[in-house]
């Protein structure tokens, strides 16, 4: 359904607030106040040293191009000086100057001419941070383009986040601070039984697309997916793995960019940008808490560079530690004891066929030993009623927050060769293991190695009957072996070699090796020790396909010994790898004059191997399954990818800029894909000095994920409507009491063709004065043939109308039900029974192109900035709202291969249709520095699709002090307002809310120290 357009509130409060900084800037007084000093003593030193020093005394975040600044020297800076005046003095005679963007980044540029420097005259003070003016900002490569330009905007919206503003704002990680660009999806991919393939896993979800459909580059250059394919399906890149002690900034370029980049780029680029090379040693230490107890985080930091005349290293090293954090220590909406319509999970009971539960012997609850009560179940939602073994902890012991422990390293050199060659090289290493607390495991009907366990058993004394049997914590041997623990290593390698050609064109050459490696274990139940153990040997099928096997009773009714657990159990090892090799050269610059300005281009040239392998022991594939309640999947492929590009950035006037891009992919795998063109275009058009209208247009495309192509039947456990069964019983078309869970397997499909995507973007920039910016921008993107599993459900209806001759809503079928597409239907699906007709207990489907979506929408910045007597005042204001999306899907190869609507915001796609977030911050005159981030997400539906959570409003908050020229320390309050996650009644699963994109870690505070040696 298309989504109407209702404006947030906060948006016109953002935009009022900063009507009247605008007035306030223009008052002459404030113009013309003093911008703070610091107290500097800055040796005699190579220039790039110098500025390196000065960013970070004066806390700024300053752009050196190496090539602008090498073999030249600074003097000594010595006295109290402003940001301003301290950068004339180390530039003095350079030729060279700066600027600052109004994002607050200051870029060195080149003099044009002496006669255009200007001084600031003895005793004078500056009004702002204003450079000498200058005709052009040196070039500066940002993404979206090769072509190096003179500034960050471009054609089509850009945002970029330094990471000094990501640490201020309170964001502990990469995917914290990109949720206000889209929404960060955190991965908690479910799994039978309650584990999650992924604990570290932070995939980006942009524009609502899904994950997967936003390209993430480091440096320029590709990272590899993470190994665990997202709900054992489909792969994705994660940011997990890139700490944030390396990163510079963040460029997100939304929209189209495969012209430039190439496959996956539909919805957007990621391009994090790590640190340069720079002198001095830094220390960092971070610590905190949560104000309701847990979740205790430590960080440690620590960067140093040094250098020579011709080289320089830099190296970093991060150690990080985060508590494990469990739902029992948070208030969420669990069963209560005292509450008046309270009932507690089920831990133990004999469910019957009309769903009333059969009585057990007396005190057997009492057996638990406090884990378990006695419960005389109501009607319940969940068709409870009668006696059986209550248990209020069972969903406490699962985690909320995951224990983590990492550390990462990284070192840079450069070496400047002979004829302006520099030859550079990057390691990055980073290892981390995770404890994350599950749910106890759960015992139901006897185990099938064919299609895992199933939920209803028939037993000669009891009948017919559900059983369900919760393990705790004493049986399997505390809260600790409970826990998965994850072993994930990634290292990345790079090196090349850059130069210049003639004086205009700059050539690179790099080659990179990643290689990302995880390892997941777990204890779990073996399915013949569960049927030896709780069950009798089985005796056959009842007349509707129900195992005759009886209970163990004498087992089932008493808690299990630790060591009849592990007895009863196996160490599960789940292994992945996904690595990543690559070459590219690109050449770029200016080639000729023309009337208008000049003519740019680049070229690149590029080569990549991509190799995955995910292997499990024992075995979780469906009809070879050795675990009780749990399936996976396994495969393993590479692929070769060979491409071509070009671009231009051609002068039409002096104020008119066009754009235009194009790029050959060639891939060499499994799939039918060959080859894979795409092209982009866009206008950059300056009618005065300060308005930039622009406007953009791009194809895209995103190759079928390895997984899909290579998998070797990957399983997993859902629920769905058993339409044959409701139409038997006369029941349709209301099926809805006629749910039942199985097994689906997925098989794999090389013949899956690309995704392709179309996206436009039209928008304009506004420096309103010197101290106020805004942008405008209006985006529409496209993805069709997406590539998704085809739905069990509808492979059940297909059946049923395939056996009955009737459609659900019992009109004729216009199929013939002896065709030879109603006999694959037919054989999709596992009944059971001798006679195959029983119950559901396995479908079998596969990948297709099967999806299209579009979604339209705007986003809006204001920022705005203001030095006076009392320090520097800056306001940031973001609202990206989505004014359209809407999906269809089809399933090719079945019955209903035809186009029909469906839901795009759902609990599978948790993408918020409007973002707002605010920062306002002070920097005074005596080193005392705040912060204040507000974020506003957007409603999500409820649970059961019946109505709207409300928007969720958190505020972050920080202050700190500079002590003096090395030392200061900040104070962080993350999530002022103690503000929990919306309350969701409908939602029935722990943690009873959407924890891909909401936490109930609370309030956090924290405390900083940061020292610097030099």
């Amino acid at each position: 359904m298309p989504v109407r357009v209702r404006v947030a509130r906060p948006f016109f409060a953002a935009l009022l607030a900063v009507a009247v900084i605008a007035v306030v800037a223009a008052w002459p007084g404030a113009l013309m106040a003093q911008a703070r000093e610091r107290v500097l003593d800055i040796a005699p030193s190579p220039l790039a040293q110098s500025l390196s020093r000065l960013a970070q005394a004066m806390d700024i975040q300053l752009l050196i191009p190496p090539e602008l600044v090498r073999g030249k020297t600074a003097p000594r800076l010595q006295g109290e000086f402003t940001t301003g005046q301290a950068l004339q003095k180390v530039l003095a005679g350079s030729g060279l100057s700066y600027r600052q963007t109004a994002g607050g980044v200051i870029t060195i540029i080149p003099l044009p001419a002496p006669a255009r420097r200007a001084t600031v005259a003895p005793g004078q003070t500056e009004a702002r941070l204003q450079a000498p003016p200058t005709t052009s900002l040196e070039s500066l490569q940002v993404t979206g383009s090769r072509i190096r330009r003179s500034g960050f905007e471009s054609a089509a919206p850009l945002t970029v986040i330094s990471a000094e503003q990501m640490e201020r704002d309170g964001h502990f990680s990469l995917a914290d601070a990109l949720a206000i660009n889209g929404m960060s999806d955190y991965g908690a991919e479910s799994q039978g039984g309650g584990g999650r393939f992924s604990a570290n896993a932070q995939p980006l979800n942009l524009r609502g697309l899904g994950a997967g459909r936003a390209l993430i580059l480091v440096d320029g250059r590709r990272v590899p997916d993470y190994p665990f394919p997202s709900n054992g399906r489909s792969n994705f890149q994660s940011l997990g793995s890139i700490p944030l002690a390396g990163v510079d900034r963040v460029e997100v370029m939304t929209g189209g960019a495969s012209a430039i980049y190439g496959a996956d780029a539909i919805a957007g680029v990621i391009n994090i940008v790590l640190k340069k090379p720079r002198d001095g040693h830094h220390v960092k230490l971070r610590t905190g808490t949560s104000t309701q107890g847990g979740a205790d985080r430590t960080d440690l930091q620590w960067a140093s560079g040094f250098g020579g005349a011709d080289w320089r290293v830099e190296y970093s090293v991060q150690l990080a530690q985060q508590q494990l954090l469990r739902g029992r220590q948070r208030q969420l909406q669990f069963a209560d004891p005292n509450g008046a319509d309270a009932q507690p999970d089920l831990g133990l009971g004999l469910q019957g066929e009309a769903g009333a539960l059969l009585p057990l012997p007396a005190g057997v609850c009492d057996r638990w030993e406090g884990e378990f009560v006695d419960w005389n179940y109501r009607a319940a939602p969940n068709g409870l009623r009668g006696t059986g073994c209550g248990s209020w902890r069972n969903a406490g012991y699962a985690s909320l927050a995951d224990g983590v422990r990492e550390v990462s390293g990284r070192v840079h050199g450069e070496r400047d060769l002979s004829g302006g060659i520099q030859l550079w090289t990057t390691v990055q290493l980073w290892h981390a293991r995770s404890d994350m607390a599950t749910a106890a495991e759960t015992i139901t009907g006897p185990h099938s190695p064919r299609t895992g366990r199933v939920d209803q058993v028939h037993d000669p004394r009891l009948g017919t009957i559900s059983p369900r049997r919760v393990l705790t914590p004493g049986e399997m041997g505390g809260l600790a072996a409970m826990n998965d623990r994850y072993a994930e290593r990634m290292a990345d390698l790079a090196g090349g070699l850059r130069g210049y050609l003639g004086k205009s064109l700059e050539w690179g050459f790099t080659a990179g090796h990643s290689d990302y490696q995880v390892q997941r274990d777990f204890r779990r139940l073996l399915g013949a020790q569960v049927n030896a153990f709780f069950y009798e040997p089985a005796q056959g099928y009842t007349d509707h396909g129900v195992v005759i096997q009886p209970l163990n009773l004498a087992d089932w009714y008493r808690p299990m010994t630790a060591a009849e657990y592990r007895s009863l159990s196996t160490t599960v090892h789940f292994r992945a790898r996904s690595q990543v090799d690559s070459a590219s050269y690109v050449l770029s610059g200016d080639v000729a004059e023309l009337a208008a300005g000049k003519l740019g281009v680049a070229m690149v040239l590029e080569a990549s191997r991509q190799r995955y392998a995910l292997h499990n022991r024992p075995s979780v594939l469906p009809l070879q399954l050795d675990l009780y309640d749990l399936t996976g999947s396994v495969g393993a492929g590479s692929r070769k990818r060979y491409a071509l590009g070009g671009e231009a950035r051609i002068p039409l006037l002096r104020n008119l800029k066009a754009s235009v891009a194009g790029r050959l992919d060639n891939y060499d795998d499994s799939t039918p894909i060959k080859l894979a063109p795409t092209w982009n275009a866009g206008l950059e058009w300056r009618p005065t000095t300060r308005l930039l209208l622009r406007a953009s247009h791009a194809t895209s495309f995103k190759v079928p994920d390895m997984h899909w192509v290579y998998t070797d039947g990957g399983g997993s456990f859902g629920t769905a409507v058993d339409a044959l069964g409701c139409m038997r019983a006369g029941s349709n078309p209301d099926c809805s009491a006629y749910s039942s869970e199985f097994l689906t397997r997925t098989y794999r499909n090389p013949t899956l063709g690309a995704e392709s995507g179309v996206s436009s973007t039209v928008g304009l920039v506004w420096d309103v004065a010197e101290p106020l910016s805004m942008s405008l921008d209006y985006w529409d993107i496209r993805n069709n043939r997406g590539i998704g599993r085809i739905s069990p459900a509808l492979l059940l209806r297909d059946e049923a109308e395939c056996t009955t001759g009737l459609r659900l809503d019992g009109t004729p079928s216009t199929v013939d039900p002896r065709s030879w597409a109603c006999r694959i239907a037919r054989a999709r699906i596992v009944r059971s029974g001798d006679d195959g007709e029983g119950h559901i207990v396995m479908v079998e489907s596969m990948a297709a192109n099967q999806s299209r979506q579009r979604v339209r929408g705007i986003d809006a910045v204001v920022d705005a900035r203001i030095d006076s007597a009392l320090g520097e005042f800056t306001l940031h204001a973001a609202w990206s709202r989505t004014l359209h999306a809407r999906r269809w899907v089809r399933a090719p190869g079945t019955l209903h291969d035809q186009w029909r609507p469906a839901q795009w915001q759902s609990g599978e796609n948790l993408a918020f249709r409007s973002n707002f977030s605010t920062r306002l911050g002070w920097q005074g005159n005596a080193g005392w520095s705040t912060n204040l981030f507000g974020m506003r997400y957007g409603s999500l539906p409820r649970a059961d699709g019946n109505g709207r959570l409300h928007a969720l409003f958190l505020w972050n908050a920080s202050i700190s002090k500079r002590i003096n020229a090395q030392a200061a320390v900040t104070l962080f309050v993350n999530n002022v307002l103690d503000t929990p996650p919306p309350h969701d009644s409908s939602n029935a699963e722990f943690p009873y809310f959407y924890d891909e994109v909401y936490g109930a870690v609370g309030r956090q505070v924290a405390l900083q120290l940061d020292y610097s040696f030099d």
